[in-house]
Parts: C-alpha cells; structure tokens; sequence
C-alpha cells in the first residue's frame, strides 16, 4: 500500500514527491523489491498479448507460442532490471560534471521511481497494437527525472536540461548494452564493459564526462537563446525563413520534414504521409513519417527532431558505439563524419533497419520489410539528408 501510495504521488504530483522521497532514508533492498515488482508489469503483459492477442503487420497476425513467450518476457523482464541499474550508475558518474553528488544509492532511487511511469505503461503490452503508447511513459518518466535530479543528485538547477539529456542518452545506450548476450562484464569506476560473444561494447565515463561539457555548452547557449526569443518582438510575418534562425531554439519545422519525403523513391511509390509538430516539457519537437511499397517489399521512413533536446544528444553521439551479431540478427553503431548511424538486420532477409542521426540532430530512420540492409541503405542515399542537414530551428510557428 505504500509502494502504491508512493508511486501515485510521483505521477500525480513530482515535485513533493521527490522532496518526501529525499526526506526519508532508503536502503538497497526495498528499492530492489519495488524494481523487481515493476519491471515485471511489461514482461508479463507482453508475454500474455503476444500469445493471446498477436501482433500484426502488413495484414498478417504473429501469435508467439506460450513457451516462446515466457522466454521472451523473463528476457525483457532481465533487460529492464540491468537497464535501471545501468542507468543509475550512469546518473552517479556524470553527476558532478553538473555539479551534483556521486551518490550511487541516490542515483538508483532516483532511476528506480522514475522509471516507474514507463514500468507501469507496460500494460498496454496486454495488447500489441497499443504498444506505441509506451511513449506517454517514457516521456513522463523523462520529466521525473527532469524534475528529480536536483532534488536527489544535487544538481545545479541550471544545469537540468544538459544533465537530462545524459541520462536519455544513456537510456538508449543501456538498452543497446544489455540487450546483448552477456558471457561476462567488469565494473570499474571509470569504465563500464560489457562483453558478448559476438562482439564489444564499451560506455567510457571519461569520453561521456566530455561529450556532457559539450552538452552542457549548448544547453547554455540554448538558455541564452531562450531569454534573447522572449525579450524579442514578435516577426513580422507569420512564417520564418526555413534556413536561418537560431540554431539552439525551437524544432526543425514539420513541414519542412514532410517535404524530404518524396512521392516517389526510386521504385518505391508512397501509399501514406503523415507529420506531427508540438511541444514535450515546453521544448518543441516534430517529425513526419510516410509509408511506401514496391511488390511485395514495403519501406517506413520517420523523421523526428526532438528540438534542443534532441540537439543536446547529439552533441554526446560519440559516445554510443559499439555491435552484436547472433544467429538470426546483425547490429551495429558507429560514428562517421559527425553523425550517428545504426544498422540493423534479420539475416532470413525479413526486415533491415538504418538510421542516421544527422549533425543538426534530426534522426532518419528506414525500417524495410523483406528487404535486404544494402537495399535499405540504397534507399536511404535517395534522401536529401544534405539538405535536411542544413534546416535549422524555428521558435515560430
């Protein structure tokens, strides 16, 4: 009952809880319970919709059997506890480059109940089709810890944004890391390797002490940017230059999104477009996402800019890289010539995937079905990512 009168308070009102949460003491072990109870919310659920309910695609329905299920949830169930303890063992090595505290039990209660949110949004697992409204959770549980790290890490307020920005970044470098087959790993305190047998990946604290700095600069120059827009007078055209503006402010139009997706993409043909454009804790963001076929192959191109934010992480790119390859899958993530690319693909050719993160930091990501990663790739190189490459962001409409 209190676990539940805890997590209530967290969602409903954040800022007293963390401060009720900082006020009395905790040790390891509870917060280990209240992990391992939430973290099978998604594992269960997903292991129950996948075999009762299914997932569909291209109008085909996959049910997993029961037995695959059950390994598939205790798999997630293991990813999402080493994923938040991960997480916090990142949140405690950065935290004095912010002017925090190193203060490793801190970092787990913090990783703990602010993962919660996305724990909890596990449920809509019960039925795969409403799976992307994990999102609400996850970014809820991004502004816990937007609004918890000052109050339990003892972070400099002013250094929030940069210092949330890490610790996104590192939930998406978690999730590469222990998604991994793990043969053995090794713990120091300024490096953290994990070891697998089809490959290395490393998480140097050094290198994302750096890239934080970097961070930290910009999240500078964007505050400066803020308080230069709101002592500005408003322009005199509804509409702003497409290139131009400050580079540090708003989002990467929508529209502009929209207009790198062409109708035709060699002989692909698009059969669906959509763009979206709003706001995600008061920074803007944007993306567009169109749906193309040739025979009997089909091609998703998203486009998403998640603003200063989304900037901010790709200032710290360099420090995610790293591959794995198994008997069914092949993945790798590298940098080169100042972007971020991650490629992916099923070895029985049933899909590939390619992202780049671009230097202004608009991600391009091509999923394709019964495709090869060549044939993704050569897709992708149809794009105008120069161009998309050279917007920059508007605090406009």
């Amino acid at each position: 009952m209190i676990l539940i009168q805890r997590i209530q308070n967290l969602l409903l009102q954040p800022r007293v809880a963390w401060r009720r949460i900082d006020e009395v003491s905790v040790s390891a072990g509870p917060l280990w319970r209240q992990l391992l109870l939430l973290a099978a919310i998604p594992a269960v659920c997903s292991c129950i919709g996948m075999a009762a309910v299914g997932a569909g695609s291209a109008g085909l329905t996959v049910h997993l059997p029961w037995v695959a299920g059950l390994a598939q949830a205790a798999a997630i169930y293991l990813l999402l506890v080493l994923g938040v303890w991960l997480l916090a063992l990142v949140m405690a090595i950065v935290a004095p480059t912010f002017g925090g505290n190193a203060d490793r039990l801190r970092a787990f209660s913090l990783a703990v109940h602010a993962s919660s949110a996305v724990l909890l949004a596990g449920v809509f697992l019960l039925v795969p089709p409403m799976a992307p409204l994990m999102l609400v959770g996850a970014l809820y549980s991004v502004y816990l810890v937007f609004t918890g790290l000052p109050v339990l890490m003892r972070s400099a307020p002013q250094k929030t944004a940069p210092y949330t920005a890490v610790i996104v970044l590192a939930g998406a470098v978690a999730g590469l890391l222990v998604s991994s087959a793990i043969s053995y790993f090794t713990l120091g305190s300024a490096v953290v390797k994990l070891h697998t047998p089809g490959g290395k990946l490393a998480l140097d604290a050094q290198a994302l002490g750096a890239a934080s700095q970097k961070m930290a600069d910009a999240a500078e120059r964007m505050e400066a940017a803020s308080e230069r827009q709101a002592g500005a007078q408003p322009p005199a055209t509804s509409t702003p230059p497409l290139i131009g503006g400050d580079p540090d402010a708003g989002a990467v139009p929508a529209p502009a999104l929209k207009a790198a997706l062409p109708e035709m993409l060699g002989a692909f043909r698009r059969t669906a477009i959509e763009m979206q454009g709003g706001h995600m804790a008061g920074r803007a963001t944007s993306n567009a996402r169109a749906d193309y076929v040739r025979d009997e192959q089909r091609l998703r191109i998203e486009m998403l800019d998640l603003g200063s934010m989304s900037k901010l992480m790709a200032e710290a790119g360099a420090v995610v890289q790293g591959e794995r390859e198994n008997g069914q899958l092949s993945e790798r993530t590298w940098q080169e010539n100042g972007r971020t690319l991650h490629e992916s693909f099923r070895k029985d050719g049933s899909q590939a995937q390619y992202t780049t993160t671009l230097r202004n930091g608009v991600v391009v990501e091509l999923t394709g079905q019964k495709m090869s990663l060549d044939e993704v790739k050569a897709a992708s190189s149809l794009l105008d990512l120069a161009t998309l490459e050279g917007l920059q962001r508007q605090s406009g409409p």
